[in-house]
Formats: structure tokens, sequence, C-alpha cells
């Protein structure tokens, strides 16, 4: 007579995402999702839109088999867990003692079973600290389930890891019969990750230039985890101020993405993220702070802060507006045939734009360029579409380009898009020092993404303070159109 035993076979979905627990937890009906806002003064003339987010993981529904054995319809959102990251499960009793233990690592060997015996119930413990080895992992719950625990915490370190260590925890209670079993796992973070995100507003001028470094508290190092509950003991300091790393090298630089930073604590109002100094568009700050952080524990946050700067447009802007249609080659402007190479122009004035200058375009098909004091903005017409004549010169600074398709996303042709003079297609600014930087939407009316030049650069062209004379141009060819506005703008202080 053979006995018969019971498999169970590990099968990550993933880590949970805590909004779903969030939700539950506040039982008030409150959003805890709401992004948080801030404004930081940054100089007399500049702020900080400072917000700090969730991070939503991609929504999946799964068919999660109860240990009733019945099967339940469940909509969780959760994210991956990363291949290599190891993981122990333990196993107990109903009596709570304990039964066994495997080491798995995630995409590796997740075939590999546990060994049971049939129609009993056990609990199943799954820790982890999200890095590629066991250690801390191997003795921890090698006890009874009610004083099991494990020993964990995070990174307090200047260098970014691929594995950035974490504590990570699951349990579940299962009957098993014989023959083949599953046991589904989805993670849980014990800790918080806030990933912080440095952009300028499209109409601020200059980069980032200098950045010394960042902080984010409080933050424990240690806890301990009961493996009964995953609630947490918190060991040490609990005020520490952790580092938010970023290359320093890739400045200067107009956005900054700093490595997630893990924070251990068991949940805060009062969070602060410190930076040491900054100069951005020539200015210098130290000991900027950014209060009041709502963070709670599992969550993933990204703090966003958009440095911007308080203008106002000077007189001597100009509106312009026109739309030829195709003859031939050329095109039909006021009434009359004109070749194609046929240049249209537009002048305008920015005296006292101390600022530079910004042109917004509504609608253009298909191509530009501009003349500053004498200056033109790029040797070539700025081409958004490839023609005959005049191959396309431009695309995104991510690579995407006008009229494809990528990962099934689609950027229409810029004469198929059509803006507002609140969100325009395209933007040009001009510092106050020349330097020339150009934005497109992607859809009309949309966010504006960085353009450059594929073929050159822009000039630096020569902008004063007191005077300034800009001719916009237009190079016929068929179909012409362009729908915009342009001023000089002067810093001004800010008002709230």
């Amino acid at each position: 007579m053979t006995s018969e035993k019971a498999s169970v076979r590990i099968q990550v979905l993933g880590v949970e995402n805590p909004e779903l627990t969030t939700k539950k937890a506040s039982g008030k009906g409150h959003n805890m999702s709401e992004p948080q806002k801030q404004v930081i003064p940054f100089t007399k003339s500049s702020f900080i839109e400072a917000t700090l987010t969730d991070e939503f993981p991609v929504a999946s529904t799964n068919q999660l088999r109860a240990s009733s054995g019945t099967r339940a319809a469940v909509t969780e959102e959760r994210t991956p867990l990363a291949a290599g990251v190891c993981y122990m499960i333990y196993v107990y009793d109903s009596n709570g003692a304990f039964v066994t233990s495997k080491g798995f690592k995630n995409l590796v060997d997740n075939t590999a079973e546990i060994s049971l015996v049939p129609d009993q119930t056990y609990t199943f413990v799954a820790i982890s600290r999200n890095i590629n080895n066991y250690i801390g992992l191997e003795a921890a719950g090698n006890s009874s389930l009610s004083t099991a625990v494990f020993e964990g915490g995070i990174e307090n370190s200047t260098t970014p890891s691929a594995f950035p260590m974490s504590m990570m925890y699951f349990k579940k209670n299962l009957t098993v019969h014989a023959g083949d079993n599953q046991l589904d796992v989805v993670l849980k973070h014990l800790t918080s990750q806030v990933t912080v995100n440095y952009t300028m507003a499209t109409d601020m001028t200059g980069n980032i230039e200098n950045f010394a470094y960042g902080t984010i508290s409080p933050s424990y190092l240690n806890a301990t985890c009961n493996l009964s509950d995953g609630t947490l003991t918190y060991n040490g300091n609990g005020n520490l101020a952790l580092p938010v790393v970023y290359n320093t090298s890739l400045l200067p630089a107009r956005t900054l993405a700093f490595s997630p930073r893990l924070l251990l604590n068991p949940g805060t109002s009062t969070g602060v993220y410190t930076i040491s100094s900054i100069t951005i568009d020539g200015e210098t700050k130290n000991g900027l702070t950014i209060p009041n952080l709502s963070i709670i524990p599992g969550q993933r946050y990204n703090l966003n802060l958009n440095f911007k700067t308080c203008t106002q447009p000077v007189t001597g802007g100009a509106n312009l507006s026109w739309a030829y249609p195709a003859s031939g080659t050329g095109a039909v402007v006021d009434g009359a045939t004109v070749p194609a190479g046929t240049v249209l122009e537009q002048n305008l004035t920015a005296p006292g734009a101390d600022y530079g200058f910004v042109f917004d375009i509504q609608r253009l098909d298909n191509s530009f360029n501009m003349v500053v004091n004498g200056i033109q903005l790029a040797t070539q017409e700025i081409q958004f579409e490839n023609i005959g004549v005049a191959p396309k010169n431009v695309q995104f600074v991510d690579g995407s380009n006008y009229g494809e398709t990528v990962n099934g996303v689609t950027v229409p042709q810029i004469f198929n898009m059509l803006g507002t003079a609140t969100n325009p297609i395209l933007r040009v600014v001009i510092s106050r020092t020349g330097e020339v930087t150009m934005y497109g939407s992607k859809s009309a009316g949309g966010e504006l993404f960085p353009l450059k030049l594929t073929q050159g650069s822009f000039n630096t062209v020569p902008w004063s303070a007191t005077s300034n004379a800009v001719k916009i141009t237009q190079i016929v060819q068929g179909a012409t159109s362009m729908v915009g506005s342009g001023s000089g703008r002067k810093k001004i202080a800010c008002t709230s």
C-alpha cells in the first residue's frame, strides 16, 4: 500500500498594491489616494509645486481559491515580483507548530513543491527582504508560529541597488488534499517607497545646474516582523533622515529622476523632504524643505517637484494667424498663387523682456522658423513632416516621432492636431541668455514634451533686456498654415 501525499506548488502572483488596504483602513470614506499638494516659495520670483501621489500598479483580475476550495472573483491591483528575488515559505500545522520551510528564487525555481500530509489545514507564511539571497530568512520561522519572527530593514546607502532591501510578508491558511495543490502568494510591502522627480515648467528658462544632496525623514533602519500577523516592532532611532540618490554627473538638466527611497516607519503625517542646496536657472537655495508629507507603510509614492518662475508678458507681442490652400506645390496667398519656397513672415518686438520670449503655436502645417535680432533659431526650416524637398528634422527627446506608432501609441502628424491658447501643440522658449528650447504635444491639447533637432542644433540667439526684434517665418510647401502668439516675458515677484 502506497501512502498518498499532498504536493503544494507556490505561485507568486505579485506584490500587493496597498491602495486596496488603505481605503479599507480609512474606514470613513476618505480617499487616501488624493494627491497631497503644496506650493513652496523658492525665490521672490519663483516657486515649487510639490505633489505627493500614490503610484498605482496595473490592475489585474485573478481567481483566488479559498481554503474551502470554492472560487471567488477578486479584483486586485499588484506589481510583479522582480526575477531573482528570494523568499522563504514557512509551514505550520493547525496548532501553530513548525512543520517545514523552503526557499525559492522568483522565476528561477518556483516549480519546486512542498510535500505535506493530505486533508490537513496548514498556515503558510512567506517572507522576503526583496534581495537576491536568503540572508536573514533561513532560520526566521524555525519555532512555533506564535513566537516566530524575522529581522529585516532597509539600506542607508548613497549607492543605488538593483535589489533595494525591503521587508515583505504574506500569510494564508490552506487545507491541502492528496495530489497537486497550489498556493497563490501575494506579498505585501511592510516598508514605504518614495521616488522624487524634479521638473522645470516649460516657460522657465535655464537648467538645474547644481544639486548637493537630498534626504527624506523620518525612518528607522531595522524592524522585527511577527510571522503570526505581520506586525512590526521598530528598532533603534526612528527619526533618521535617509539620502535620496541622484547621479549628479548628468547635470545640467531640466529634469531629475532620483533613485527610489525606502522608508521604514509606522506611518507619518509629518514627513519631510530636504534639499541641502540646489542651483536652478541661476538661483541658489540652501536648506529647502518640503514638509507635512503623509506616508503610510507599504505604499509607494511619487514626490514631484515642478519649479516655476513668475512672469508677465510685455507689450509688443503679436498674434499670428494664416491658412493658405495648396496650388500645385505652392499655395494661394491673399488671392495670388505663390511658388513653393516663398517665405511668409510676421515681425514683432519685445521691449523690456528681461526673461526672454515665448512663442506658442496652436496650429501648424507643417514647418516654421524664427529670426531673433538677425539670428535664425535653426539654420534650416524646422520641419515636422517628411516631404521630398524638405525632410523631417525634429523629434521628441524620448525618440518618438510625429506620424509614427510605437508600442501601440500613435503620435499624430502635427497638421492633424489643434491646440488652444492655454494648451498649445508647440512652444518655443528663448531664455534671457538666448538659449532655445522647444516643446511639443503628442495629442491635441495634451502635455508638452521636450523636442530636439535631428540635424544640427538650435542656435544661441542674441537677446536683450531692453529691445528685441523677432521675425516668425514659414516656407510655403503646398498647403501652409500657422496660428500662434508670441510675447517677451518679464520676471516679476510672485504674489502668492
